[in-house]
């Protein structure tokens, strides 16, 4: 109902003093002796060289899905797209500090694996038939049940040739979000 949507809302409201900042964003790999999608071999080879740079493995059954180190994650997406989930900060010079350190851990090691890393909303040139798969199980599942559903027939696009970033920030009234959501927007 509109009052629960409107209690949701009303739930996150912050003080001031306990305001934070948070940033996902999502990129494309890229090989760049083929210009194709890289397969999840390649990811996992790329994961594990992230290792060197503190990072956790985080495994579904034998299979390294993602990192973590501290508040943030690294995980994979559906067409072995990767997004970082940033730690919750204090400000937008520490988000752009996280972004910047986690680039230059990435650049180090994508460009021993002869990676390109892209980001980019929408990725025009692969075709949803060519972007190899992951082991990731819950994909599986949305592979099949997305296209099912109500305007489903473009979700797999959006699984699979999408890339998006996110901004997570905390609002202290009504007023307040309205206007931080039209800024962002």
């Amino acid at each position: 109902t509109k009052e629960q949507i409107i209690k949701y809302f009303e739930s996150g409201i912050k003080k001031n003093k306990d305001f934070k900042i948070g940033i996902e964003h999502e990129k494309f790999l890229f090989s760049n002796v083929n210009n194709k999608r890289v397969d999840y071999s390649k990811v996992k080879e790329m994961f594990s060289a992230l290792l060197e740079f503190g990072w956790n493995p985080i495994l579904e059954k034998e299979n390294m899905i993602g990192l973590y180190k501290g508040g943030k994650s690294i995980t994979l997406e559906p067409g072995n797209q990767i997004e970082l989930s940033g730690d919750k900060l204090n400000h937008m010079h520490e988000a752009c500090a996280e972004s910047q350190d986690y680039l230059f851990e990435l650049k180090q090691v994508t460009q021993k694996l002869e990676i390109n890393i892209v980001s980019a909303g929408f990725d025009p040139i692969s075709k949803l038939d060519e972007i190899p798969k992951n082991p990731k199980q819950r994909y599986e599942l949305m592979t099949k049940d997305m296209p099912l559903g109500i305007g489903g027939e473009l979700s797999l696009d959006m699984m699979y040739r999408t890339c998006g970033t996110q901004l997570n920030i905390d609002y202290n009234s009504e007023e307040d979000f309205i206007k931080k959501f039209r800024v962002v927007n």
